[in-house]
């Protein structure tokens, strides 16, 4: 880096130098930067291409698994949810133990007994923690920490495919209501829980109401079953 002293100024590129002002003076210097050409081509940026290929594609999962949980997932007002989604996936895509780096999968990843660890671990709702657990085979919700004023909850069970579609997940829902207070509630046997939803993602998503059926803002809980 060199800087220009004299009456002349100069700012862009010239000769080979990007020329640029910074605290009042001309700054000269080699411009940096990848070359993408490079990048794509060459044999020591393998590894470069390999996580940029993973990275990619753990983000349009997380996007579209952020997506199969809507409308419920705009109640948190999370600026940082997709980076976070997106991490939390990644960390699925590592469990893929016969792919090679930079071809693992999230749904071969899904499979390994660890990604439930992964999907439990995650907290939807960091503004208000977890007030709520899903038990999948006990048919059960609990409920560990009910928000002042709620009076009832809407409950929806969703069934999430993880095999990506075109552009979704596709899912299946059951809905019901609970009324509160209660610190737990089985979950009716008319509710389909069969084989046909064997390898989906399944949640229970809680919205919280208060007495006069208002939404209870902030207070929605995502919970993995």
């Amino acid at each position: 880096m060199a800087e220009l002293k004299g009456v002349l100024k100069i700012t862009g590129k010239l000769g080979g130098l990007s020329f640029y002002e910074m605290n009042g003076k001309i700054i000269a210097r080699n411009p940096g930067g990848f070359d993408g050409e490079k990048i794509l081509r060459d044999e020591k940026y393998v590894n470069v291409r390999k996580n940029a290929s993973e990275f990619g594609r753990c983000s349009k999962f997380g996007g579209k698994l952020r997506r199969a949980l809507h409308p419920f997932v705009k109640d948190f007002h999370d600026p940082i949810l997709h980076g976070r989604v997106a991490k939390m996936v990644y960390d699925l895509m590592k469990l893929d133990p016969v792919s090679p780096k930079g071809e693992r999968t999230v749904q071969l990843g899904l499979q390994h007994a660890e990604s439930e660890k992964i999907l439990e671990g995650f907290v939807w709702n960091t503004g208000d923690g977890k007030r709520c657990r899903y038990d999948y085979d006990k048919r059960t919700l609990f409920f560990d920490r009910l928000p002042e004023r709620s009076t009832k909850v809407e409950v929806t069970l969703r069934f999430i495919n993880p095999d990506e579609g075109q552009d979704w997940l596709e899912f299946v829902d059951a809905v019901f209501e609970v009324s509160l207070p209660c610190s737990e509630f089985f979950i009716s046997e008319d509710v389909e829980f069969g084989s046909s939803y064997e390898g989906y993602l399944k949640f229970a998503l809680i919205r919280f109401y208060d007495a006069d059926g208002f939404l209870l803002r902030g207070k929605t809980a995502v919970v993995l079953g």
